[in-house]
């Protein structure tokens, strides 16, 4: 079962992507579109059913929970510091992601609370982060959700597997 869910997991990632790239491609060609933009703005496959950023994230955590599932034995017999290693890179990730997805309800918020002073109707679809490169607010806080269930996921399998060891250090 591991194995098909993360095979259907990882063509939809790919699919996702590559229907992302796609349609970027083709509506940037004009200025700059925002990263994310074109996975927000298409309901599939009926209206108001889904999202491909909604597909793509559910996919991104299926894909490596299944794929780590299907590895674990492999996994389990690598050398401590490698796994101590993953372990720590695993909790900034955590961090890190968890700091964007704060952020990015923060400037939900803000934007929805300008929208209202003015008396303008908002569309979160529509909404991007300020900077050089704009990313789509509903792209970018679903995408680092699914990093943050992912490395979270990666801290808890990691300690588990210090655990069944017998090794005693401490992250």
């Amino acid at each position: 079962m591991y194995r098909i869910v993360c095979w259907v997991s990882g063509i939809t990632i790919l699919s996702s992507l590559a229907y992302g790239f796609a349609t970027s491609a083709l509506f940037a060609s004009g200025g700059v579109l925002d990263v994310g933009q074109t996975l927000v703005n298409v309901d599939f496959p009926f209206p108001f059913f889904a999202k491909p950023v909604t597909y793509l994230s559910i996919a991104c955590v299926t894909f490596f929970y299944t794929g780590l599932r299907l590895w674990q034995n492999k996994v389990a017999q690598w050398s401590q510091i490698k796994l101590a290693s993953l372990q720590l890179i695993a909790i900034v990730m955590a961090f890190a992601s968890a700091y964007e997805i704060l952020y990015n309800f923060m400037l939900w918020g803000s934007f929805f609370s300008i929208q209202l002073f003015y008396n303008n109707a908002a569309n979160p679809n529509f909404l991007s982060s300020p900077g050089p490169t704009p990313w789509n607010l509903v792209f970018a806080t679903k995408m680092f959700l699914a990093l943050f269930a992912i490395s979270a996921y990666s801290v808890y399998f990691l300690r588990r597997v210090h655990e069944v060891r017998g090794l005693s250090d401490v992250l």
